[in-house]
């Protein structure tokens, strides 16, 4: 019978993981088949520009545009104006061929990503077993001395090939176990505590029927630290909240420094650490309830516990989360921690406080004015503890500028702080973090007992930069300025007293940012041929002067809407007869087609007049020619039909 109970439990975690993966797969599939009809599509846009290039022309308007623009250009010549004009021509072409062709549209529009490819985390998703977290277990056996590896809650660990682990099934000796309440060997309560008369659950009452265990509760020969981590390929949350249950062993006569621990952070995709918060075993700590054992020892437990992780800071990018617990550092006495409830949970009460930075995103403050602008911010108070200090720290490069030790605004779950541009130094350059410290009184039997936490930057990227601060003018030529949705804000993010001209490319980095890339500019912003910002990019421009205030507009005002909706007559003129010469610019040969009609002659001369070329035909209806022994430069190439009428085009040798 039991194993039939087995059989049957496998069979329906393999059936709900299939969903998913079956799901997931669906989407991939999917997508590519889109990707493989936007590639034949392209192909197609390519013979459709090849055969009409010379089958239409630049409207007067748009010559005449393109000629104002480029008299503004010191290194405008005659090959220039050619050159952008044939440019022109194929990018007008490309707007014809989906007015032509409207359903051609749709497969260029990416289909919405599901919310497990987004996110991937439901209840911790223990639910749906362990395999997407990664663990491992750091073992210091009956170490003499913790200088060399033990550094409490800054001890450092790493994934390596001889300390990975996987999860076993109920094993309480196991220091990663996976808490199933429906496989044999499951205990409502944890072990280490019965025996006391006390019963913390293994599970958390808002779980599900699974949870992770890290670290067994033995502690005696080896000083172990057990870590699982989980990479997120988009934190969609902003704070990540999460169930904990810690229970420690803890040595009246032991420091604080070697005590047993649990840490829990969060790195961004760089991994540096964004957010995090550590526990040491404290009796004096409230968090903890005490069961003295012995003279020498006692145990500390919490019960079930609500705690966060700030990450607004790289909201809609990619992060990983990470949790440590530890023995204590002489290996004798344990540490060991309960998770649940990792994603799609908010706490109703933080046990340990919380401290956010508003957005602020601010560029090139005014240093000459020294105009104040606020940092503002949120907090949550743990329970049963008031705020002691609030203080704002101003960091570039890791160092410490100056602190600020007193709000300006304070109420019972906000703040801000009046910062002035002298503040980031005479003469500012590069980028700038803010860092917001929080310090909570807690009223403890023991007495006051205090918790730190911290907000180590307002937004994803620099909070404040100063970079080409308010400049007249900017040219974003490809491919130096090449870039895309990832860059650091202060590529993504322009803005001039005048103008902005770019011919530069603007690629999908990732279409989840909200802010995309901006350009604005007091009087305008060019955007001439060569600049492309492709599809899903996230791109907007729009006249203003250097304001610092970069917001990023989608057309209708409308986020995460992406359409091909611009429905504009290209600047074109159909021209019912001629040739077509293909390629134009060309450095070898070029061929000459005619439209409805035949080739006679055609003949080639330098744009004075000379003759290159004249070569006669009998009824062709194409021909070929070689041009690669030209010198550089603009050629006239003229075709008489033959019904006796010449026509004639530039050609470009290169």
């Amino acid at each position: 019978m039991k194993k039939i109970y087995k059989v049957f439990l496998l069979f329906i975690l393999f059936f709900s993981v299939s969903i998913s993966a079956q799901s997931n797969d669906q989407y991939i599939e999917s997508e590519n088949n889109r990707i493989k009809n936007v590639n034949k599509t392209e192909i197609e846009i390519e013979k459709f520009i090849t055969k009409n290039l010379y089958n239409y022309k630049l409207s007067e308007e748009a010559i005449n545009s393109i000629k104002t623009h480029l008299n503004d250009d010191e290194e405008f010549s005659e090959t220039n104006l050619e050159k952008v004009i044939i440019n022109t021509k194929v990018i007008e072409l490309r707007k014809l061929f989906f007015i032509k062709f409207p359903d051609k549209k749709n497969d260029f529009i990416a289909n919405k990503i599901p919310p497990t490819l987004r996110q991937q985390c439901v209840n911790g998703d223990f639910e749906n077993g362990t395999a997407s977290y990664t663990f491992w277990s750091d073992l210091h056996p009956e170490p003499a001395s913790g200088s060399a590896f033990f550094l409490s809650c800054i001890t450092p660990t790493a994934l390596s090939a001889t300390n990975v682990m996987t999860p076993i099934v109920n094993d309480f000796n196991s220091r990663v176990t996976l808490i199933d309440n429906t496989s044999p060997g499951f205990l409502n309560y944890d072990p280490s505590l019965t025996p006391f008369g006390i019963n913390v659950p293994t599970l958390c009452s808002n779980g599900g029927s699974k949870c992770i265990k890290l670290n067994n509760e033995e502690g005696l020969g080896s000083s172990d630290l057990t870590t699982m981590s989980r990479d997120f390929p988009s934190i969609n949350e902003a704070n990540l909240d999460f169930n904990f249950s810690i229970i420690m062993n803890n040595r009246i006569a032991h420091g604080q420094p070697i005590q047993p621990y649990f840490r829990a952070r969060l790195y961004d995709q760089n991994n540096v650490i964004v957010d995090e918060f550590c526990i040491v075993a404290d009796p004096n700590n409230c968090l903890f309830n005490v069961l003295p054992v012995d003279s020498d020892r006692r145990m500390l437990y919490t019960g079930w516990l609500c705690g966060r992780l700030n990450a607004s800071s790289i909201l809609n990018q990619p992060g990983r989360l990470e949790f440590s617990v530890s023995d204590c550092q002489p290996s004798a006495h344990f540490g060991t921690v309960y998770i649940d409830n990792i994603c799609g949970s908010t706490c109703s009460t933080l046990d340990i406080g919380a401290i956010n930075l508003l957005p602020t995103n601010i560029n090139c403050p005014d240093v000459i004015a020294n105009l104040p602008f606020d940092v503002c911010g949120t907090y949550e108070t743990p329970v049963n503890a008031t705020l002691g200090t609030l203080t704002l720290a101003i960091i570039q490069n890791g160092v410490v500028l100056g602190t600020l030790i007193t709000p300006t605004q304070l109420t019972a779950n906000s703040f801000c702080f009046t910062v002035t541009p002298s503040m980031f130094g005479s003469n500012p350059t590069g980028d700038f973090e803010f860092d917001a410290n929080a310090t909570f009184n807690v009223n403890c039997p023991a007495g006051i007992f205090n918790y730190n936490v911290s907000d180590h930057s307002a937004n994803p990227g620099p909070d404040v930069t100063f970079n080409n601060c308010c400049l007249p003018t900017l040219t974003l030529v490809s491919p130096n300025n090449n870039h895309n949705n990832l860059a650091p804000y202060a590529i993504c993010q322009r803005e001039r007293s005048d103008w902005i001209k770019a011919t530069n490319y603007v690629s999908f980095g990732n279409n989840d940012i909200g802010n995309g890339i901006v350009y604005h500019a007091e009087n305008y912003i060019e955007l001439n041929p060569g600049f492309e910002a492709v599809f899903g990019s996230q791109f907007a421009a729009y006249p203003e002067g250097c304001s610092g205030n970069y917001v990023y507009r989608n057309g209708n005002d409308v986020a995460n809407t992406t359409s091909l909706n611009d429905e504009n007559e290209p600047l074109l003129v159909r021209i019912d007869k001629g040739f077509l010469m293909y390629p134009n610019p060309s450095n070898s040969t070029i061929e000459i087609m005619m439209n409805d009609a035949s080739i006679k002659n055609i003949s080639i001369t330098t744009i004075d007049g000379k003759l290159v070329t004249n070569k006669s035909f009998s009824n062709n209806s194409k021909a070929n020619i070689d041009v690669s022994n030209y010198a550089n430069g603009i050629y006239m190439v003229n075709v008489t039909s033959n019904e006796g009428i010449l026509y004639s085009e530039k050609l470009i040798k290169n």
